[in-house]
């Protein structure tokens, strides 16, 4: 009884979550080597000649930035590469979260590349339009909106969760002997293709069940407080541990220029092999300089984290990966482990295998569906 009841809600949720798991299956295959694929087909906008002469002062290179893009559109962040072959991106971006489809949620957003050592502004790109960017708000909430849409995905990536859940009663074998076993992971060749694509939906779905898992988990803490919360509060062994608090910076409306010199230009110093400064420009007047030091490359759960006084450039406080556990720890790789970029080029591909292997499961589950449906009722698409 147990069991059909899973299987009806296997089937059920299943039908309902198939088109939302196969679009962000897909567009996940997409976003896993993101990164690197922009710098191979932006290539230009990315990668200057080996200059090792040092920048202009960061303020100044914000600026230039600022005026490219003009009053209308203000700059909330910038990523500074250390590296001599790279060039520093401003961004700048404005979101209406309430708002519905993707033009809509986005105000406006654009990056601006400078080229650190001469101050040339190289491109500046319009990001809402921009097809990565276009692929990765098709991710997160099928170019409906955060608020929309983002609760959509939010829901069909639990209802997975769900899912894979009944799969593994739906399998589990009634008596665990060796032929039971066998039949239950390996995929059989000459019996059809009906039985084929149903050997591939549950013998596959088994296989990569863990890693989906942790992707759903993962994507779910992006969609949800309640999950952030969760998962934090169980890494933490079920205790509520005070959130880090972001210390306050003396108050200005705007953040001083010889503040952000020194910081950028000590930091430079500092951890010259670094992959990406990342500095955020926050809106409060108490805010401080934000700067996030991602040390390995392509990671954001190996990092640094330091922040100034706005007006002084006096270092207010700093932390590492080094210095985060439970729960706190956890959510700084949630990023990481969601990608597969956790250690790099090599789990990336396995999670791209997965994201793939995730797309085929509404496929070929809709048409065992199909198949079971044309058997009882004589309805529904042929297939030999």
């Amino acid at each position: 009884m147990a069991k059909r009841i899973f299987l009806w809600l296997h089937r059920w949720l299943g039908l309902v979550t198939s088109l939302v798991v196969l679009i962000v299956s897909i567009t996940g295959c997409i976003n896993v080597f993101a990164d690197e694929l922009k710098e191979y087909f932006y290539h230009d906008r990315f990668f200057r000649a080996e200059d090792t002469r040092p920048p202009l002062n960061f303020s100044l290179l914000r600026n230039n930035a600022q005026e490219a893009l003009g009053e209308r559109y203000k700059i909330s962040r910038c990523e500074v590469y250390p590296a001599a072959n790279r060039n520093w991106v401003f961004r700048a971006m404005k979101t209406d979260p309430k708002a519905f489809g993707h033009w809509n949620f986005f105000k406006y957003y654009y990056r601006v590349y400078v080229n650190p050592v001469t101050g040339k502004i190289i491109h500046i790109e319009d990001t809402r339009n921009e097809f990565f960017q276009v692929v990765l708000s098709l991710h997160l909430n099928l170019l409906l909106g955060e608020h929309i849409g983002g609760l959509i995905t939010g829901i069909s990536v639990t209802s997975f969760f769900v899912i894979l859940l009944s799969s593994v009663v739906i399998w589990w074998p009634a008596k665990w002997k060796r032929k039971n076993l066998k039949a239950k992971v390996t995929i059989k060749r000459g019996t059809g293709l009906k039985r084929f694509n149903y050997d591939l939906h549950t013998v596959l779905g088994i296989y990569i069940l863990i890693p989906v898992m942790i992707i759903c988990i993962t994507g779910m803490v992006f969609a949800f407080d309640w999950a952030d919360s969760s998962v934090q509060f169980l890494a933490n062994g079920a205790h509520t541990v005070k959130k880090r608090k972001t210390p306050k910076s003396s108050p200005s409306a705007e953040y001083g220029s010889g503040a952000m010199d020194r910081a950028v230009a000590g930091l430079l110093l500092r951890h010259p092999g670094a992959d990406v400064f990342s500095i955020r420009f926050r809106e409060k007047k108490t805010d401080p300089l934000d700067i996030q030091v991602r040390l390995a490359e392509k990671r954001t759960h190996v990092f640094q984290w330091y922040y100034f006084d706005r007006n002084s450039g006096e270092l207010l406080m700093q932390y590492g990966s080094d210095n985060v556990k439970g729960g706190e720890k956890l959510r700084s790789m949630n990023y990481d482990l969601h990608t597969g970029a956790y250690a790099g080029i090599f789990t990336k591909i396995f999670a791209f295998v997965i994201s793939m292997i995730c797309a085929s499961l509404p496929v070929t589950g809709f048409l065992v569906w199909n198949n079971k449906r044309k058997k009882a009722t004589g309805k529904g698409f042929a297939m030999a």
